[in-house]
């Protein structure tokens, strides 16, 4: 073991090129190849390399700061082997001006899974079995996210953004899921929950999930080619490239995905009526074929200089046709007599395209401590659905007859945004400012039709033409400072919206303008390396994706529909938290007001036999409590990760009966969370992993809603050959098929539920050939913005 000391030589002249280069020996000066280095700045930034063959390397410096140096691993040795003495890390100051020729560094082991910072908690996966997962899985795995029903919430709130590298995605929460669904966990490097976002970040969402994929120091090409197999009930399947080239002044990263299958989402419905004592039971199975699914990303950067670049990229998804052939029987009970009165058939043929594309154009300079950036955004999105429902009425003490109606929708949003940021850091202290302008355009069409006489004739008064226009201004401070043991952050955004709307059917016209402030502060105070304690507030907005404020009646069936709000309001939240990390235990205390929340409520109309499923606001909402997160090493191959959470949250809402409209209604519960999973790596080289987890949801609640508890077994294996090039992953999903919910209203004449199965349990198969210099990290994506995720 003596001889696996390891010295960090600084060589000279980095200042000068803005870089570090440093090499990695032995006592006996040979050098040290594959060794995998973390290099960490106080200002929080990561740079993860991997010394050559000759021991070397190499990352870019920006300015005077200070650096931790991690050491990982040693070839098929644990790191944890190698040095059992010493495993705390150092803090080395670069000096402008100055050569540092450094004898010797303390190198720490291999960095925690979870670390807390002034403003968010970050969860490393880089190096660990999770890496073999999909992108959404790390997500879902992440302390303090929770996914229910495939929508991803924070601490129990579904109001949030999710971002990569810093930029919002253009998708709603099923594009998302299968963008993340078809994006290599090997990409990712961190997870960030930012449950109190700065000011730097757009005010939109309670809190933030960011993902920050790995960049690039490197120079040359590597390739990837990437299969997928899963099977469920049906089978899926997925091809897949991504390319890297890194030469001189260019970095280019690109990737295309194939996707084809067959998707099902089975859904049982109830709905009793006791004025007429019968009971509606629906029994619904959405098989939806889509054959070709189109995801691609290209990214570059160009720098100009060691001080300047220019960044370019563009990304998107086209999906020409989901196919779905739903035939829904149901059958109206007598609640007295258990029996089956009368009976209807709707049988739903509807035909879905999609294609997104988003674009974005940065500029970077640094002139000493100072940084400035121009971030320019373009985003398309268009959306087609044609429907056929066909209905075949049987009712009680009528004649037999059928209904046919179509449908036609059609969306188009086109969107720009320009934003402006200034930063200036020094070793204590530092400053961010910048401005934002958005503008956005939101056309929508239905075109209803309905069979009359045997001909199928448009109908005006059940169809609508809905136009939104929004441009939004925004200006931010923010500024942060270091003393002794204590670090303070604080900031201010103000945001002035113009929102222009209009509606045909029913008649609506809206014009308004808004201006909010919203504040935050970050306080922490390190009594020593292992124990901090931290406080912080913000304000924020939640403003509601563009289709829901469509007011326009889609129809489910002859007898639902779902219907938008022209008049949604934003939501507001506050944020108040309270931390404490000691010996990597994070503890959380929390509380979070939200006035005008917005979501989903559903209603039944008793006189019609009709449900209406609405977006609207209720009135507010509130949740107090507590989570605890801990990364453990029991041994140098077996790691537990620790996720509980607990809180009471309560909803107040305006409900709507035959008798009163708008009745204030309570809805509360004590929620609680638990995300337990363990990896184990089967050999010294890392190469054979096995990961297993358990994720278990207690009830919940959505506005008038009553949803049930949930839990999710998983296991997956990893395997890597011929010196990691080839690997070969399985996973098993939801092993004990339990991840299923049902969701429930019940006051006043209200009386509903749904069993909801989204298809979780499955077998998948994963297989990935690298070619060309791995030791390449992909170019940052650039996370996209705000209204590019309300789409």
């Amino acid at each position: 073991m003596k001889n696996f000391i390891y010295f960090l030589f600084l060589l000279p002249n980095f200042v000068l090129s803005q870089t570090i280069t440093g090499k990695i020996v032995n006592n006996e000066q040979q050098p040290l190849s594959s060794i995998s280095i973390e290099i960490e700045t106080s200002k929080k930034e990561n740079f993860n390399l991997e010394s050559d063959e000759n021991g070397n390397f190499i990352f870019d410096l920006n300015q005077a700061d200070t650096y931790t140096v991690y050491i990982k691993e040693y070839g098929f040795i644990p790191f944890e082997q190698l040095f059992e003495q010493n495993k705390n890390s150092i803090e080395i100051s670069l000096l402008k001006d100055e050569t540092i020729d450094l004898k010797e560094v303390s190198i720490s082991g291999q960095k925690p899974m979870l670390k807390r910072k002034i403003d968010r908690l970050e969860f490393n996966v880089e190096n660990t079995p999770l890496q073999n997962l999909s992108a959404w899985d790390i997500v879902k795995n992440t302390p303090n996210v929770l996914a229910k029903d495939d929508q991803l919430s924070v601490r129990g709130n579904t109001q949030i953004l999710v971002t990569i590298n810093d930029k919002r995605t253009l998708m709603t929460q099923d594009q998302l899921k299968q963008l993340l669904e078809n994006t290599e966990g090997s990409a990712v490097s961190a997870v960030e929950v930012i449950t109190n976002p700065p000011a730097k970040y757009e005010a939109s969402g309670s809190a933030i999930i960011n993902i920050k994929m790995k960049n690039n120091t490197l120079t040359g090409y590597k390739g990837m080619l990437y299969a997928r197999y899963h099977q469920s009930i049906y089978s899926k399947g997925m091809l897949g490239t991504s390319q890297t080239y890194n030469k001189n002044k260019w970095q280019l990263t690109g990737s295309y995905y194939f996707v084809n299958g067959k998707y099902i989402r089975k859904n049982l419905d109830v709905v009793t009526y006791e004025q007429q004592r019968t009971k509606w039971e629906s029994d619904m199975i959405r098989r939806t074929v889509a054959k070709e699914q189109h995801i691609y990303n290209f990214a570059s950067q160009y720098s100009i200089d060691s001080l300047q670049n220019i960044q370019f990229g563009l990304n998107g998804s086209n999906n020409p046709a989901s196919i779905g052939n739903y035939k829904v029987p149901t059958s109206i009970y007598n609640i007295d007599t258990n029996t089956i009165e009368s009976n209807y058939l709707t049988q739903n043929n509807r035909h879905e395209y999609t294609n997104r594309f988003n674009s974005y154009l940065i500029y970077d300079k640094k002139i000493g401590k100072h940084n400035f950036t121009w971030t320019n955004n373009f985003s398309l999105s268009h959306y087609k659905e044609n429907q056929g429902v066909l209905t075949q009425l049987n009712f009680k003490d009528q004649p037999s007859n059928e209904n046919e109606f179509r449908t036609n929708n059609i969306q188009d949003v086109k969107l720009y945004s320009t934003q402006i940021d200034y930063s200036f850091n020094a070793d204590n202290y530092g400053l961010e400012t910048g401005t934002k302008y958005s503008h956005v355009l939101n056309d929508n069409s239905l075109q209803f039709y309905e069979r009359i006489d045997n001909d199928i004739v448009y109908q005006p008064e059940k169809s609508n033409l809905f136009n939104y226009k929004e441009q939004i201004l925004a200006f931010y401070v923010s500024g942060n400072y270091k003393w002794n043991k204590w670090e303070a952050k604080a900031g201010l955004r103000t945001e002035s919206t113009w929102i222009d709307t209009s509606s045909n059917n029913p008649l609506s016209n809206n014009k308004r303008i808004r201006t909010d402030i919203f504040p935050t502060a970050y306080l922490t105070y390190s009594f020593n390396d292992k124990k901090q304690l931290g406080f912080n507030y913000g304000k924020r907005i939640d403003r509601p994706d563009y289709s829901f404020l469509n007011p326009s009646k889609s129809y489910y069936n002859l007898y639902a529909y779902f219907q938008g709000d022209a008049n949604l309001k934003s939501t507001i939240i506050h944020n108040l938290s309270l931390s404490y990390t000691v010996n990597d235990w994070n503890f959380e205390a929390y509380y979070r007001y939200e006035k005008d929340p917005a979501m989903e409520i559903s209603y039944q109309n008793n006189a019609d036999n009709i449900v209406v499923y609405n977006f609207t606001n209720i009135k507010n909402g509130e949740a107090l409590g507590a989570n605890l997160s801990k990364s453990i090493s029991l041994k140098s191959w077996w790691k537990v990760n620790v996720f509980a959470m607990g809180e009471y949250n309560q909803n107040y809402y305006f409900g709507k009966t035959d008798e009163m409209e708008n009745q204030l209604y309570k809805n509360d519960v004590f929620f609680y969370h638990l995300n337990l999973n363990t990896q184990l790596d089967i050999d010294k080289a890392k190469t054979f992993n096995v990961f297993v987890g358990y994720r278990y949801n207690s009830k919940a609640i959505q506005g008038s809603f009553n949803i049930s508890s949930s839990q999710n077994l998983y296991t997956i294996i990893n395997k890597k050959f011929n010196n990691k090039k080839f690997e070969i992953g399985l996973t098993f999903n939801d092993i004990f098929r339990t991840d299923r919910n049902t969701i429930s209203t019940r006051y006043a004449n209200q009386n509903q539920y749904f069993k909801d199965y989204r298809d979780t349990q499955y077998f998948l198969i994963n297989l990935k050939y690298n070619f060309g210099n791995q030791k390449l990290k992909d170019v940052k994506e650039i996370k996209k913005t705000t209204e590019q995720n309300r789409i």
